[in-house]
């Protein structure tokens, strides 16, 4: 391979050298346009020459197929006496991985905003089915303008990720759980890594660091890192939550699509912690505490049997405070007074605090003796024993709450009727209400000794399922049983380009625009996303139970392209002003006043409107500027032998 050229490239210098291959700043003589020239190394140990040119060359086919602002452009691909390469985006900016060894932390709102644009592009890779396995700060550019790229789409896949001897290419500490296990990969995949990425800009430091891979792959599988919150107490609950439900180990309990994690992050001061995927200890490692947990309702000693009284309810997290003013010099005797009106406080409120629970205690023993009241009669009443209900509710003998607990056995001597009902789901952690009541401690697993004989209303809730209400049957003398098994919520997850377009789900509008979130049944749905001044997308979507579908097309502007590759304006065909080149297509773009700049693609064209030119085909983003009118941008697609005619009429500002 020549230093000077490459194919038809002619190479100016070198950019920089990877684990696979050389990247070169080069320029295309043809249309004189600069690229970035990434070249392959065929003498990588480990893997059969055959197989990684295979896998560059289909890889170079499936990046091609990206057109996306965020996503850094594939131009072409070739291969010369052997040497094979990849022209891409020429851009000059700085990666993500040296602004943060800048910087270390970031601000909120800065990270927020590289998450937005990094997301968007990522989702639409996944949508097209392409996993980059490889996201990580060093892939991410920043160009002087601002624009967010993601670099090497699909090269990491390209070049594999293990080699023959099982040693792992690239950076480990961004690996997923599941990729480091060699498992098959999907687009959350790529979402745990830029949570370790966000993690990264939040807090300075790395979630899975060691002096090895062996070390950092262990911890990637095993160990929960430490809140966001834990190392910087400046960080808010909602993003340190946000960041711990974005490296959750399960791929189904983290984030689903990027638009899902962007949204949170969005609304992060109202998400408080509640987002945490599940118990974490002090010291990052997942609690070993059980999930299983009984609830009973009050009771007290009846008839001289021991009957259980309320349980305690868990201890909650204490509620973060803000830290106290600084004490002035000189103002002792305010502080005194402070603390001492502080002391006053928590007098009054645990007085108060033990006064109501006092009132409680009274209210659930009269409520228990009109219960013990209503029982009694039911008991002598001639009528015959309630049978038990086929139905929703499945009766089994006492042993079914469990034989080997005192708590569960029938109290001896008890001369009222004994009703056991347990509540479960599948899954756990379901909220139960009871006949429109409810109570915090009311969670399946659970079960209560404490309720009327008859049927009961019980509705079953849980955040990413079906709501499901049942009837369920209290027997007198039965311990009843009653499982739901609840159905997973399925959405459509949509962005697009640009945003704020309405979704519409099986021909109505569903109140949503991008990028947002839509729970639909399972089964086909035909998605739509329309915006003013630009043609509808749609696609059509099989949706199973519990999945997320993922959507993201390019909004294209209204244009009028004429058919055949003739202009609607006689004139032009008949002095032949509109004549298309072999394999391309025309493009018209002309503006009232006339005279606004053209960037396409992020470069300024070299004619101002009104202009025409030849075009190869595929999508573009054309913006259109002029001193003292709004900037107007707009998602063009060019076809091969026709012409797409641009009119608008710029506003003054």
């Amino acid at each position: 391979m020549s230093l000077e050229t490459i194919g038809r490239y002619e190479i100016i210098g070198e950019l920089g050298r990877g684990a696979m291959g050389v990247v070169y700043k080069a320029q295309d003589p043809t249309i004189g346009r600069t690229v970035a020239l990434k070249t392959l190394r065929l003498d990588v140990h480990g893997i059969e020459t055959a197989e990684i040119v295979r896998r560059f060359q289909n890889e170079a086919r499936a990046a091609g197929l990206l057109n996306h602002p965020n996503i850094v452009t594939i131009y072409d691909a070739g291969e010369q006496d052997g040497n094979f390469y990849i022209a891409m985006e020429f851009m000059e900016g700085t990666t993500l991985q040296e602004m943060l060894a800048e910087k270390r932390i970031l601000p909120a709102d800065e990270a927020i905003h590289l998450t937005r644009e990094i997301c968007k592009g990522l989702d639409y890779a996944h949508a097209h089915g392409i996993v980059h396995r490889d996201v990580k700060p060093a892939n991410i550019m920043i160009t002087a303008s601002g624009a967010v790229k993601i670099m090497d789409f699909g090269i990491a896949k390209t070049g594999g990720s293990v080699t023959s001897t099982g040693q792992v290419l690239g950076t480990p500490n961004y690996m997923s759980p599941e990729q480091v296990k060699g498992r098959p990969l999907d687009g959350r995949s790529d979402l745990f890594s830029f949570g370790v990425i966000l993690y990264e800009m939040l807090t300075g430091e790395k979630p899975f660091a060691g002096q090895n891979v062996t070390t950092i792959i262990y911890k990637i599988v095993n160990e929960t890192p430490i809140a966001p919150r834990d190392l910087d107490t400046t960080i808010h609950p909602g993003l340190s939550a946000i960041v711990t439900k974005a490296l959750a180990k399960p791929p189904d309990e983290r984030y689903q699509s990027g638009a899902e994690l962007v949204r949170d992050l969005e609304n992060y001061k109202a998400a408080g912690s509640t987002l945490h995927a599940g118990p974490v200890s002090p010291r990052g490692g997942t609690s070993s505490g059980a999930y299983e947990k009984t609830a009973v309702l009050p009771m007290r000693v009846v008839a001289g049997s021991t009957v259980r009284l309320a349980a305690a309810a868990p201890a909650k997290a204490p509620v973060p405070m803000p830290a106290p003013a600084a004490r002035r010099p000189g103002k002792r005797s305010g502080l005194l007074a402070v603390l001492g009106v502080t002391l006053v406080l928590g007098v009054a409120l645990g007085s108060y605090a033990y006064y109501r629970t006092r009132v409680k205690v009274r209210q659930l023993e009269a409520e228990i003796k009109a219960d013990e009241a209503q029982q009694a009669k039911v008991q002598n009443s001639p009528a015959a024993t309630p049978t038990p209900r086929t139905g929703d509710s499945i009766t089994a003998p006492d042993t079914a709450l469990d034989p080997a607990s005192e708590k569960n056995k029938k109290p001896a001597g008890n001369e009222g009727p004994h009703i056991e009902l347990a509540f479960a789901s599948q899954p756990d952690g379901a909220k139960v209400e009871i006949d429109g009541a409810s109570d915090p401690a009311w969670v399946t697993p659970f079960n209560t000794t404490h309720l009327l004989p008859g049927k009961h209303v019980v509705v079953y809730t849980k955040n990413g399922y079906v709501r499901q209400e049942r009837t369920v049957e209290a027997v007198v003398g039965r311990s009843v049983v009653d499982t739901a098994k609840l159905v997973a919520v399925s959405k459509i997850a949509v962005t697009s380009n640009p945003s704020g377009a309405s979704i519409w789900v099986d021909g109505e509008d569903s109140g949503e625009t991008t990028p947002g979130q839509v729970v639909v049944d399972k089964g086909s749905h035909r998605i739509v996303v329309r915006k003013q001044g630009y043609k509808d997308a749609a696609t059509e979507a099989t949706v199973a139970e519990g999945q997320t579908v993922n959507f993201a097309p390019v909004l294209l502007s209204q244009g009028v392209p004429t058919e055949g590759g003739h202009s609607a304006n006689v004139l032009n065909r008949f002095v032949g002003g509109d004549a298309i080149a072999e394999g391309k297509g025309l493009v018209h773009i002309r503006t009232v006043p006339k005279g606004a700049t053209i960037i396409v693609n992020g470069r300024v064209a070299p004619d101002k409107t009104n202009a025409r030119w030849p075009a190869d085909p595929g999508v573009y983003t054309i913006v259109l500027q002029m001193d003292g009118y709004r900037t107007i941008r707009r998602n063009i697609k060019v076809e091969q032998g026709k012409i797409l005619d641009i009119d608008e009429i710029l506003e003054r500002q």
